[in-house]
């Protein structure tokens, strides 16, 4: 995993989580393996009605009762706001000769389900290719699914890369996004999967609630009382008990969520103590213990979340900012080192991170028009 390529390639990666809140883009230098430089970085936010449409669509997917027509119109919308984060990110590089060779774009997935083989991203990769005269690669996950893999999480390899360097002994790096998903490393030991909900059901219940986009550092779960009896029925659902390899489609848990009959700030604060339990409970299919856990995503802001991994763990739990490494940028950066690993038909894949029979690479090449 660690052997050097010749070439370095400048990458950019973007990357829309499944909090469905808007783009993140990195640009970096590496090989495939190493990473030499990380150059800058830009987030733009969705537009309000481009958050509500996101969500409404990912439902429709979920309930099978899809409207390719505003899908078709969605898909134009956020390639768009892809491209504005790449032209962002171009203007913000300060070496003029510097240039680009690849764009790593995730798009934004709407419905994930590796049981029927499909994992849906909405975006136009031939759109951004023409647009920018970079090749970019697109379709990360449907190579691992249609092969038997769960097609998540794909970031492990790029965790390993980043992280190992840092810390000695087996680590855990939890990213929590709208689904959390948690990567195991110890050496050349890799073990991934998803554990449960991150945010997702924390801020579709503000917003349902409270009109807020999300619970500000957790500070109303830590205003509120843990519903016990609710919390046994979300941790016994037949997905926590399932051994990875594992993955999860945001909507997933949102059946539980159909009965307005709890008290809101109660619902937030138990809603925000499950996705800390998921995760610990989660370490107990690890292969050995684990003596740090750092968090990133979006989640790592939540000081609630973040407080009840360490009581829950008894385990040291930093955030990756608190080591110089953005939290937020984690994920963009691993799309921009994932797709010169397509590129070069590396592995971005394996057995114990996607459950696929052997290693494999993914990912579809768009090459400019002209």
């Amino acid at each position: 995993m660690c052997k050097k390529n010749v070439k370095k390639f400048y990458s950019i990666g973007l990357m829309s989580g499944t909090s469905m809140d808007g783009i993140d883009a990195s640009l970096i230098q590496t090989d495939g393996f190493m990473i030499y430089d990380y150059i800058v970085n830009c987030s733009i936010d969705y537009p309000v009605d481009i958050k509500v449409k996101l969500k409404e669509v990912s439902e429709q997917f979920h309930e099978k009762q899809i409207s390719w027509a505003d899908i078709h119109k969605l898909k134009r919308s956020l390639s768009d706001l892809n491209l504005s984060a790449i032209n962002e990110i171009l203007e913000k590089n300060t070496d003029p000769s510097l240039k680009v060779d690849l764009i790593g774009y995730h798009g934004q997935t709407v419905y994930h389900s590796p049981l029927n083989k499909i994992s849906i991203q909405l975006g136009d990769p031939k759109y951004l290719s023409n647009m920018t005269n970079i090749p970019v690669i697109f379709n990360f996950r449907i190579c691992d699914i249609l092969n038997g893999g769960q097609g998540a999480p794909l970031t492990p390899i790029y965790h390993a890369a980043r992280f190992s360097k840092a810390f000695q002994g087996p680590i855990a790096v939890v990213n929590i996004g709208g689904i959390s998903n948690m990567t195991y490393i110890d050496g050349e030991c890799v073990v991934a999967f998803d554990t449960g909900p991150g945010n997702c059901l924390i801020d579709d219940m503000m917003t349902r609630y409270f009109s807020e986009e999300f619970d500000n550092e957790g500070r109303l779960a830590l205003q509120g009382d843990i519903d016990s009896k609710f919390l046994e029925t979300l941790m016994s659902d037949e997905f926590l008990n399932k051994k990875p390899p594992k993955s999860l489609d945001r909507n997933y848990f949102h059946k539980y969520l159909k009965s307005s009959e709890k008290s809101p700030q109660n619902l937030i604060s138990t809603l925000s103590y499950f996705t800390a339990n998921t995760i610990v409970d989660a370490m107990g299919y690890f292969p050995t213990d684990v003596n740090k856990i750092i968090i990133c995503g979006g989640g790592s802001k939540n000081k609630y979340i973040t407080q009840k991994i360490s009581e829950l763990s008894k385990k040291e739990v930093i955030t990756s900012d608190s080591i110089g490494i953005s939290s937020r940028y984690v994920e963009s950066e691993a799309f921009a080192y994932l797709a010169v690993r397509c590129l070069l038909n590396l592995h971005i894949s394996y057995p114990t991170t996607t459950g696929i029979q052997s290693a494999m690479s993914g990912g579809s090449i768009f090459r400019p028009i002209g």
